[in-house]
């Protein structure tokens, strides 16, 4: 699973989208932990951004036999587990966003997937889309959202978590709006 999100807009963030995932692609074609993984798309891409520009970047291995997810996080809105029961677990595990410095380390987390689990990941267009007021949906918001819809299937949670927040800024978004939701059976 990969997650990630450039500064800026236009061309100049395309390119370095489309960079990012030429790297990541190369980088995953040979099969490494989610930390040496981040590590080497940093050394990368810190030799491709300025001081202005930044990459959040969570990648992670789902296994599907053993239900678990090995992941690592940098700098990217953590994704958010909700279990069964209504508890929810941030995917924070990681360390800074990509290509700010070369020799960045990241740390690696794993957590065990549950039958019923529903992991929603995000991008920052979606927490920060603002209503008429100028006030942010924010993460509470879209945690309570994952929280009270659990039990619904990965493509109808998706669908009610983007209708929620295009109903509270009206529709107008400021920021790329990307929402992944994957339920665990």
């Amino acid at each position: 699973l990969c997650f990630a999100d450039v500064s800026g807009k236009g061309m100049p963030a395309a390119l370095l989208m489309s960079n990012l995932q030429a790297v990541v692609k190369a980088a995953a074609a040979e099969n490494m932990p989610p930390r040496e993984l981040v590590e080497k798309v940093n050394r990368v891409m810190s030799r491709n951004t300025t001081e202005a520009k930044f990459i959040t970047l969570f990648y992670g291995l789902l296994d599907v036999d053993r239900k678990t997810l090995q992941y690592a996080n940098a700098g990217h809105n953590a994704p958010i587990l909700t279990r069964e029961d209504g508890v929810q677990v941030r995917l924070v595990q990681g360390g800074l966003i990509v290509g700010a410095f070369q020799e960045s380390v990241y740390d690696q987390g794993e957590i065990d997937l549950r039958p019923g689990d529903r992991l929603v990941m995000f991008t920052d267009g979606l927490s920060e889309a603002v209503d008429g007021n100028g006030k942010e949906f924010g993460e509470e918001r879209l945690a309570e959202a994952s929280r009270s819809n659990r039990q619904l299937s990965a493509e109808a949670l998706h669908r009610c978590l983007l209708d929620r927040v295009t109903d509270f800024c009206g529709g107008e978004f400021e920021d790329d709006a990307t929402v992944l939701v994957v339920a665990v059976s």
